[in-house]
């Protein structure tokens, strides 16, 4: 096994294992063994057949190792997918999955670390082949998950390895994206998200609690912020005393003291979705809920600065230029945050749309986005449609969404979404005609 060929053997030819001749359990709709035949004949005329999928859990980033299947494969070749495989006559599921993993990726586990979560029923159709297995998934949950350049995976089977993002993967599903090995019975997404979220957030819980908006980097808690002494002297910009004196990040929080802060909104105005993202659950105010990048505004700093920081620190979107960012409109919002607190914020929302012409000619893909340790949990782009509807829905129906509580803030923000996307496709994607 080896990570990568070498550079004299990179045109090669990739000398395959013919494994028709393997025995495999047949079983009947429900389940029950009623035969043996071998892999050959089980795959050709669509027997009824035990499968395993195994899914290694990256706890930390809550990502799932994944590889690229080599293009050689006879099913699902140059796809993504977990790993994978037939479990032979007479052999536990359990011990499918340690050969398997091992043989393809050189990962060798103690028992216990194989985490039975659910049996799955698929039958499905590929390239003309029907395809009908009992899949038992497990998951192994790592603390400390090996890095890719440790792991020396089978080319026979892999292209490469990657650690994909929950978000990503849920994406993945949402869309149907045919670069992903995606099982279509109905429960097997519902049930395997269900199992690694739980995963993640024990994972997190047992995890000494330490808030990384305040407490995780007591520098962050004692940054000075510009409190608001008059709210009602915004609307009066002649006058001078907005601004009184700063106030500690903390204390913001704690005494509910209203502070600057911005809103970033990533706009995909070609596909009508909104790239959000999930707060670490780790995180006191607003955690595992889903948002947009936010910043509180530093004492003297100006707002779109913060908004540059913001959007480049919680997921790496570094190529944005400062005219990308279109200012729309200054709310005020007061929310409980969940954390003891309600937040009271004069807010700068502003804009990024993409594709554009100088930073992002093409939409950003979630694989390229790097997400701030302890900060983002998850993204994912959600139709404008989508999220409207749970914006005007209540926040117990909706409680894994920050849902802004000002009026006001909704009707100008879909106000401005609305007619973007109606000019834009009315210009850009509507064919020209002549006079």
């Amino acid at each position: 096994m080896t990570e990568a060929p070498d550079s004299d053997e990179e045109n090669k030819p990739v000398v395959k294992e013919n494994k028709d001749h393997q025995i495999l359990d047949t079983l009947d709709a429900e389940g029950n063994c009623i035969g043996t035949r071998t892999r050959g004949e089980v795959t050709d005329k669509g027997f009824w057949h035990r499968y395993v999928h195994v899914w290694v859990l990256n706890l930390p980033d809550s990502a799932v190792l994944m590889q690229l299947r080599a293009p050689e494969k006879k099913r699902f070749g140059g796809m993504w997918n977990c790993t994978s495989g037939f479990v032979m006559s007479g052999m536990p599921s359990l011990e499918a999955c340690k050969k398997h993993l091992y043989s393809e990726s050189g990962l060798k586990f103690e028992d216990h670390m194989y985490e039975f979560a659910f049996s799955c029923k698929e039958s499905s159709v590929f390239k003309g082949e029907e395809l009908k297995q009992w899949i038992d998934v497990y998951v192994v949950s790592l603390k400390y998950p090996p890095e890719l350049h440790k792991i020396f995976y089978d080319i026979k089977e892999a292209q490469r390895l990657e650690y994909i993002g929950l978000g990503e993967l849920e994406q993945a599903y949402a869309d149907k994206d045919e670069n992903f090995v995606l099982v279509s019975a109905p429960n097997y997404s519902r049930r395997l998200f269900q199992y690694l979220h739980k995963k993640i957030r024990t994972y997190l819980e047992l995890i000494p609690k330490v808030d990384s908006d305040e407490e995780r980097q007591s520098k962050k808690g004692e940054q000075l912020l510009d409190q608001i002494g008059d709210l009602d002297a915004l609307a009066r910009p002649a006058e001078l005393n907005v601004v009184s004196d700063p106030c500690k990040r903390n204390d913001a929080y704690n005494q509910s003291i209203w502070h600057r802060a911005v809103h970033v909104w990533v706009f995909d105005i070609e596909g009508g979705n909104i790239l959000i993202q999930q707060r670490s659950d780790k995180k006191r105010h607003f955690g595992g809920r889903w948002n947009c990048s936010t910043g509180h505004i530093k004492m003297g700093e100006h707002a779109l600065t913060t908004a540059m920081k913001s959007v480049k620190d919680d997921v790496g979107l570094k190529a944005f230029k400062e005219n990308d960012f279109e200012y729309l409109f200054q709310a005020n919002v007061a929310m409980d945050t969940g954390g003891g607190c309600v937040l009271r914020q004069v807010v700068d929302v502003y804009m990024l749309t993409v594709p554009n012409e100088d930073s992002y000619t093409e939409v950003p893909t979630l694989k390229s986005m790097t997400l701030a340790k302890g900060e983002v949990e998850s993204v994912k782009y959600i139709d404008i449609e989508k999220l409207e509807e749970i914006w005007y829905g209540s926040q117990s129906a909706h409680p894994d969404f920050v849902i802004p509580t000002n009026d006001e803030y909704k009707q100008r923000f879909w106000y401005y979404i609305k007619r973007r996307y109606k000019k834009y496709h009315d210009q850009v994607l509507s064919p020209s005609t002549s006079p």
